[in-house]
């Protein structure tokens, strides 16, 4: 499925401030709350693309010794996506339960702007 330059934008920067809540860092609800609010997206888009893009591809970060703590290399994020390989795994399921409380701080900060 093609993707037009400008929702892949739009996704990349929804992406990096999703890959947030996996690094092995303390979340800063309200700029990733920020971040998401300025891509236009919605929130049920936002969800499906936490639950479905990047929770699959970043979610082992959370169970390894050594994770990420500065930022991802989001390459893995994209070509999952552009190969059409965008859905909910089980490795995601278990990451969004360990992220649900920095998740939950973030959707709170969506929720406030409306």
């Amino acid at each position: 499925m093609p993707h037009s330059p400008m929702n892949l934008d739009t996704r990349r920067r929804a992406w990096a401030a999703l890959s947030e809540l996996f690094l092995d860092t303390e979340v800063n609800a309200e700029w990733v709350a920020r971040q998401l609010r300025d891509t236009g997206l919605s929130l049920a888009e936002i969800e499906t693309i936490l639950k479905s893009e990047v929770a699959p591809v970043l979610g082992a970060n959370l169970l390894s010794v050594a994770g990420v703590w500065d930022a991802f290399d989001l390459t893995p994020v994209e070509a999952r996506f552009r190969a059409g390989r965008s859905r909910p795994t089980l490795l995601g399921h278990l990451a969004l339960r360990m992220i649900r409380e920095d998740w939950a701080a973030v959707l709170a900060r969506l929720q406030e702007s409306g």
